[in-house]
């Protein structure tokens, strides 16, 4: 079901909640798409029903905040939001040993170094050297962050060192050209980040944000286990954090 031409619910008359009502039971069916696909890559020890009741809070937004003048569908909106819900619960519960997270700090920090003197992408060699960790880690530290489902390419940010500007924020509506104008210029600079990937992470992108395949279809198709998807996955949206923040100024 696409409603391109449904507006934000928002605070207002009995009708205008009742389409919000009617439209987030008409797309409950997403919720659980979304958290059925992002389980199959976390520990069993995580609880479906906690991922749907997360990715609901992601669909009311979604239809609370959709304005169709943007050119994007509702359910494409809405998976976008409720996939970010579910990591923003995710990230909550963080389930990383603490000094795996700060390796993979170091990780993420050396890609960023990295990326503000090279124009291509560091290879792992070149991360391990900056990070001042063994090669053989590297691989390790992106399937610990696949595991933990801590990255995806809505959480790319263009600014700050912690906490960062998400794309999400930057594209609330505003009155400011500048902010618009900012806005475009991620969106530029992004397109070409993932443009200037190395092949195979810019097909598992592919396939998973624009085909919409699970991670062991991607498999499949590739020849390769579901778990390498998952690291191959990590990895590209580290890539990218770094490049992009490290062409923004902090």
């Amino acid at each position: 079901m696409e409603y391109e031409g449904e507006q934000p619910a928002g605070p207002g008359t009995g009708a205008t909640v009742a389409r919000r009502d009617r439209l987030v039971r008409e797309y409950m069916w997403l919720v659980k798409c979304v958290a059925g696909d992002m389980a199959e890559t976390l520990p069993a020890s995580i609880d479906a029903e906690d991922l749907i009741s997360a990715g609901t809070v992601g669909l009311i937004q979604a239809v609370e905040n959709f304005d169709s003048s943007r050119g994007a569908s509702l359910e494409t909106y809405a998976r976008y939001r409720i996939r970010g819900a579910i990591l923003d619960e995710l990230r909550r519960g963080d389930r990383l040993p603490q000094h795996v997270r700060a390796k993979l700090k170091r990780v993420e920090q050396a890609i960023e170094t990295l990326g503000s003197r090279m124009d291509s992408y560091p290879t792992d060699d070149e991360i391990a050297a900056e990070a001042g960790l063994a090669v053989s880690e590297i691989p390790f530290l992106f399937s610990a962050a696949a595991a933990a489902d801590l990255y995806s390419l809505e959480q790319v940010t263009a600014g700050g060192r912690d906490t960062g500007v998400r794309i999400e924020e930057i594209e609330k509506k505003s009155p400011d050209p500048l902010s618009r104008l900012e806005r475009k210029e991620l969106e530029r600079m992004l397109v070409r980040a993932v443009r200037a990937l190395p092949r195979v992470e810019k097909i598992v992108l592919s396939l998973y944000y624009y085909e919409c395949l699970r991670m062991r279809e991607i498999g499949e198709v590739l020849g390769i286990s579901e778990s390498r998807v998952s690291q191959i996955h990590s990895r590209a949206i580290l890539l990218l954090r770094g490049k992009v923040r490290s062409r923004v100024p902090g």
